[in-house]
């Protein structure tokens, strides 16, 4: 094995650091910058002129032994000629064979920086395309595979709309919006750092990567595993920007085709690998962020949302929460059904008018002799037992109440009122209610319960035991990990920890179930 797995999240640690000597405020884009090109992928740099953006370029050829660069400014009449090489005359005059000199030019670079890349031609960017889709280079009748490692781009402008660029954009898998330097005293530090400081090689050989590490890198990408709660949490990722268009117009949605979204996992899994992991973590989803946005105005939406989903669903996929409360709706329910008896009575209940606005009156018995008295319902159940109160009394014709006048009353029960020392009864009517009656369970019927309760309850302690070892785990790896700020720490612990407490509630929720029964029992 040429590399050594054992020590390459130090000798990456170390790389970055080097590569980022003297490129003020760069650390974090020279780390994705790095991170795609190890990954095989392309990287869109967005931003003014003269915030480092060809430096960085520069900067990562050091990252390889012996890496050829190219560099180019697009401009509109640039010429395929200018970006992957002149046409051989010799060989056309001789063999009467259109093939191009490419070994100082993008085909035979490993580093690539195009610069202004959307002023590009179409023959360029047709070019282009294959290059960065299948590392492919047609010269002349023949496919040459190209040993692209990273081709970074940039622009202070995104691709203009209608003039077919989208193809090309989609290939950009990386995308970072670089600013000016903010603090000021990383600002003075700028000024007084000579030129040649900024401009030289600070890479130690011994940090370099060779063409057979580089290869091997690829390889072993292919062998980091992605399991199913890591899948699901990219699933979420999904759906929650297929809800946010729902809520945008046609123009304002994000589309991610499955290619893109390939892609990412490929990112993430190179990630796993140089942080020293076989396997995928919570922590690199942070970096489909940097994948999906195609505006400015998105990045910081983007960067929330897969925050959000983080957060929220980070490590669902570890506790087997959904069956487990699948499982137990099934129990409750049929625990129900066995000591949950419904019954039918038959009860009195004061009658109930209401007029055509949905108010509700209560007709009042003996009060007039043509019966036709009735107070709202309101001011009835506004009155205490043993209490005056001085309401109004209306007459009925048909759904219409109107008011007549107004008389003190005394409530003594649900059904009666006092008016003037005389009872006066409210009108009642007979309606069927449910009750439910309790039936205490057998001993077979909650033996088995008690079984079937204690295999949740042991699934979930498992699940509580796996969350706190990841928990250890991961927050180790929000410490050290090589490409996403540690500022991101607090997201995952917050997560991990949302997900104990369901766990948690989730387990007292069973307890009050098999309680719920067993006290019938000792009954």
């Amino acid at each position: 094995m040429a590399i050594d797995l054992s020590t390459l999240p130090l000798r990456m640690r170390l790389l970055i650091e080097q590569l980022s000597n003297h490129l003020f405020e760069k650390e974090q884009v020279i780390r994705i910058t790095l991170l795609s090109a190890l990954a095989g992928e392309s990287i869109f740099l967005l931003g003014p002129p003269g915030v480092a953006k060809s430096m960085v370029a520069r900067r990562i050829k050091f990252a390889f032994q012996g890496a050829k660069s190219f560099e180019y400014l697009m401009g509109k009449f640039s010429t395929p000629d200018e970006v992957f090489g002149p046409v051989s005359i010799s060989r056309l005059k001789n063999e009467d064979k259109y093939e191009r000199l490419v070994d100082n030019y993008l085909p035979g670079a490993q580093i690539v920086f195009l610069d202004e890349i959307w002023k590009a031609s179409p023959a360029i960017q047709n070019s282009l395309l294959t290059v960065l889709n299948e590392k492919v280079f047609r010269n002349g009748d023949q496919e040459m595979k190209v040993d692209l490692r990273g081709l970074i781009a940039a622009s202070n402008e995104l691709p203009p709309a209608g003039e077919g660029l989208d193809a090309l954009w989609d290939r950009f898998l990386v995308r970072l919006s670089i600013h000016n330097i903010q603090d000021p005293e990383t600002f003075n530090q700028m000024l007084l750092t000579p030129s040649e400081k900024i401009t030289q090689n600070h890479v130690e050989d011994k940090l370099k990567i060779s063409q057979e590490e580089y290869q091997e890198l690829l390889d072993l990408q292919k062998d980091v595993q992605i399991s199913r709660h890591i899948l699901g949490l990219i699933q979420h990722i999904k759906r929650s920007i297929q809800e946010r268009n729902a809520t945008f117009r046609l123009e304002e949605q994000i589309y991610i085709s499955d290619r893109r979204w390939r892609k990412i996992a490929a990112l993430m899994r190179a990630a796993a690998l140089l942080n020293g992991r076989w396997e995928v973590h919570v922590m690199d989803c942070f970096l489909i962020a940097d994948c999906i946005w195609q505006t400015p105005e998105q990045i910081e939406e983007m960067r929330e949302l897969v925050k959000g989903s983080i957060s929220s669903y980070g490590f669902m996929g570890l506790a087997r929460l959904r069956s487990i409360q699948q499982d137990m709706e099934e129990l409750r329910k049929e625990i129900e059904l066995s000591t949950r008896i419904a019954k039918k009575i038959t009860v009195q209940r004061v009658k109930i008018y209401e007029d055509q606005k949905g108010l509700s009156y209560v007709h009042i018995l003996d009060f007039w002799s043509e019966n036709n008295a009735y107070v709202k319902l309101q001011d009835i159940e506004n009155m205490g037992e043993d209490q005056d109160a001085f309401i109004g009394v209306y007459e009925r014709s048909a759904k219409t109440f109107r008011a007549f006048q107004r008389y003190g009353f005394r409530k003594k029960n649900r059904f009666t009122l006092f008016s003037n020392g005389k009872p006066i009864p409210l009108e009642t009517e007979a309606v069927e209610e449910e009750r439910i009656e309790l039936k205490q369970p057998n001993e077979d019927q909650q033996s088995r319960w008690n079984r079937r309760i204690q295999v949740l309850l042991e699934s979930l302690d498992k699940d509580l035991k796996k969350l706190e070892a990841q928990r250890s785990e991961e927050m180790q790896h929000v410490a050290q990990n090589l490409f996403v700020p540690a500022s991101m720490g607090p997201i995952i612990h917050q997560s991990i920890k949302q997900t104990i407490d369901e766990v948690l509630n989730l387990r007292l929720e069973i307890e009050k179930t098999q309680d719920s029964y067993v006290s019938l029992r000792a009954n």
